[in-house]
C-alpha cells in the first residue's frame, strides 16, 4: 500500500491546534442482520460520542481522532457491542523529504468492517485491530520523487474460533518512483512485498509482485486513475502428515472516474484486490461500485451508493479451509439535512443481497436508520 503525501515546507510559521467534538444518536432496523437462513431480524439503537483534532507546526501536521459506538441490538440478535476507532495521520517534512504515519486502533464487528473491505460475510463478533503504515518520501527532482512503505496489521477476534474465524498478521512492504509528466498527468511504478501469517491454523501465504498507475485531469472537473499489476501468491500449510501447498498468479487492477459540477458529484470504481480476512484464506475480490451526491440546498444533500462483489479463494487447493465463489450486492440512497448550526439528520435505506451458487443459497436484507448528530463547536489554541 502506497502512501501519497505531498511535499512542501508549509510556509505559515505558528502552532494551530483543534478539536472538533460531536454526538450522534442512530435508530436502526434490519430485516436479516446476518444475511444467513433464518429469522436475523433486529432493531438496533447507537450512541456515538466522538472528537477529531488537528495540529500543525512549520515542519510537522498531525490528525487524530477518538469515536465509540456504544450499540444495543434487539430482537433475534439480542446483544450489546461497543466499537473504538482510534485513527492517527501525522507527516514531518523537511527539504526535499517527508516521512508520514498512518495507523491507529480499532475495534469494530465483521459485519461492519471485513464485509466492506472483502465483501464476504464472515459471521457476527467483534474484532481488535492495530495498524501502523510509516512511510519516507523523496523529492528526487521537481518532479520524480520516491517512495518506500512499511505495513503492520494485527487482528484478533473475540471468541473466533467458534465462529470459524482466526487471528492473522500482516506485514508489508512498498518502494516505488511517481513522476509528474505534466500539470494533468502522474505516473506510478510499484513493487511490493507481503507476508501473512496465521498461528493458529499453521498456515502463512506471501504474495509479491509489481504495478503501474496513471492518474490524469481531464479539465471541466472530471479526474480519473487507472492501475494495473501481478501478484505472485504461494499459500503453506501444516496439516497432520505433512505440509500442504498451493501456487497462484492474479492480475490486478484499479479504475476510477469522477466528475463533479457545481452542486453534484458523479464516481464510479472497478477493481479487483487480494486482501487478508479472518476466514483463514487470502480472498480476491473484483468490486463494481458507484456513488452520486447532488446538493439539492445549502443544507439538504441527496445520495445513492452501490456495490457489487465477487469474492473467491486464493491459492487454496489441498488447504483445509476452501471457500466456494460468493456474490454480496448492496444499493443504498440516503438523505442528509442540516437544519441548524451544529444539527444534522441523516436518513438512509440499504438493500443487500447475499449469493453462494455452488450450496444454492440467497439471502437478502432491508435495513434503515435515522441519525441525528450534534456537531460541536471548534475548538482552536494557535501561537
Amino acid at each position: 500500500m502506497m502512501l501519497t503525501i505531498v511535499q512542501g515546507v508549509s510556509q505559515s510559521h505558528a502552532a494551530e491546534w483543534s478539536a472538533e467534538p460531536s454526538l450522534s444518536m442512530k435508530g436502526e432496523y434490519n430485516s436479516n442482520l446476518l444475511l444467513f437462513n433464518g429469522n436475523n431480524q433486529v432493531w438496533g439503537a447507537w450512541v456515538t460520542p466522538g472528537v477529531k483534532f488537528k495540529g500543525s507546526t512549520e515542519l510537522l501536521e498531525v490528525e487524530g481522532g477518538l469515536r465509540a459506538d456504544f450499540v444495543r441490538y434487539y430482537g433475534e440478535s439480542d446483544r450489546e457491542l461497543t466499537n473504538l476507532y482510534v485513527p492517527l495521520k501525522a507527516a514531518y517534512r523537511w527539504d526535499r523529504m517527508t516521512f508520514g504515519f498512518d495507523g491507529g486502533f480499532t475495534r469494530d464487528n465483521t459485519l461492519l468492517a471485513e464485509l466492506r473491505q472483502t465483501g464476504l460475510v464472515l459471521g457476527f463478533t467483534q474484532r481488535n485491530m492495530w495498524t501502523a503504515a510509516p512511510s519516507l518520501t523523496v523529492g528526487m527532482t521537481e518532479r520524480l520523487s520516491w517512495q518506500t512503505a512499511y505495513q503492520f496489521m494485527d487482528a484478533q477476534y473475540q471468541d473466533g474460533l467458534r465462529f470459524g474465524l482466526v487471528d492473522y498478521q500482516v506485514h508489508g512492504g512498498t518502494t516505488g518512483l511517481s513522476y509528474n509528466s505534466g500539470e494533468r498527468d502522474q505516473v506510478q511504478v510499484t513493487g511490493e512485498y507481503t507476508y501473512v501469517g496465521m498461528p493458529a491454523i499453521s498456515q502463512h501465504s506471501i504474495y509479491y509482485g509489481a504495478q503501474t498507475g496513471w492518474t490524469h485531469d481531464f479539465g471541466h472537473d472530471v479526474t480519473g486513475s487507472l492501475s494495473g499489476g501481478v501478484r505472485f501468491i504461494s499459500s503453506t500449510q501444516n496439516v497432520s502428515g505433512g505440509t500442504v501447498a498451493d501456487y497462484e498468479t492474479v492480475g490486478l487492477y484499479h479504475a476510477t472516474l469522477r466528475k463533479k459540477w457545481e452542486r453534484t458529484m458523479v464516481q464510479l470504481d472497478a477493481s479487483r484486490e487480494v486482501n487478508s480476512s479472518g476466514f483463514g484464506l487470502l480472498l480476491q475480490t473484483d468490486r463494481y461500485g458507484g456513488t452520486v451526491s447532488h446538493g439539492v440546498t445549502e443544507t439538504l444533500t441527496l445520495a445513492l451508493n452501490g456495490g457489487l462483489y465477487s469474492v473467491t479463494g486464493v491459492a487454496t487447493a489441498g488447504l483445509s479451509r476452501p471457500i466456494p465463489r460468493s456474490r454480496f450486492a448492496s444499493v443504498s440512497p440516503s438523505l442528509s439535512w442540516k437544519f441548524a448550526q451544529w444539527w444534522t439528520l441523516d436518513v438512509a435505506y440499504t438493500y443487500s443481497e447475499r449469493g453462494v451458487g455452488s450450496l444454492d443459497q440467497w439471502n437478502f436484507s432491508n435495513s434503515t436508520f435515522v441519525m441525528l448528530t450534534y456537531g460541536g463547536a471548534k475548538w482552536s489554541v494557535s501561537r
